[in-house]
């Protein structure tokens, strides 16, 4: 008897122990509370603080710097050149300017609104559009003249005509108003809005060579 009563503690003991070592079982069975790598409670974009709520990464970085210049071909580069067109004055491919010098072939180049030809190695030609976008059927070509070290070119002869690029209706023709400090300013009187061919005509004082400059200008409402 003596021994049967000292195996009961024992006794009362193992139904504990096997509850608790089915416990165990179970829970690493069912993976439990174990903690999660923070990176699966971050998700997409979060981080480990805040989890699926995360904010999304900046979005502005994802924005392409619009002061870079145009990414041009070597055929592209080689027709600046051949344009005059400083590299600087390039416009984009939507451009709503547009010019080649006459006898150069290729499509025309897309101009910045101010944008510079070099005609010669001491004539700069500027060319100014206002407004711009023009959305008016009347608009002023300022063409202003320099030789490049800031000198301005007043005695040139300098001569415009224009017409509707795809549907003839003139040509017209225009006087420029002259300034002393290089400038050489025409009105342009379109009778309805869309690509307008500009003729314009370039002729140093004491010279026999004539700079003949076709500018495309897109009027837009």
């Amino acid at each position: 008897m003596t021994g049967i009563r000292s195996l009961k503690p024992l006794i009362a003991f193992v139904p504990l122990a096997v509850t608790a070592m089915l416990a165990i079982i179970l829970t690493a069975c069912s993976g439990g509370a174990a903690a999660q790598p923070a990176a699966e409670l971050a998700g997409p974009g979060g981080d480990a603080s805040t989890g699926a709520n995360a904010a999304p990464p900046d979005q502005t970085l994802l924005i392409k710097d619009d002061t870079s210049a145009p990414v041009v071909s070597a055929d592209m580069a080689a027709r600046i050149a051949e344009n005059g067109v400083l590299p600087s004055s390039v416009g984009g491919e939507n451009s709503l300017l547009k010019v080649r010098l006459s006898g150069v072939r290729g499509d025309r180049i897309p101009l910045k609104n101010g944008g510079a030809i070099q005609l010669e190695n001491d004539l700069i030609a500027e060319i100014f559009v206002d407004p711009y976008p023009t959305n008016t059927l009347t608009a002023w070509l300022d063409l202003y003249l320099h030789d490049g070290s800031g000198e301005p070119v007043t005695d040139a002869k300098v001569v415009i005509d224009y017409d509707m690029y795809s549907m003839a209706h003139g040509p017209f023709f225009t006087l420029a108003e002259k300034s002393p400090n290089g400038h050489y300013v025409f009105r342009l009187d379109y009778i309805m809005f869309g690509p307008w061919m500009q003729l314009l005509q370039v002729t140093p004082n004491g010279s026999e060579t004539e700079h003949r400059i076709e500018i495309v200008l897109v009027a837009v409402p």
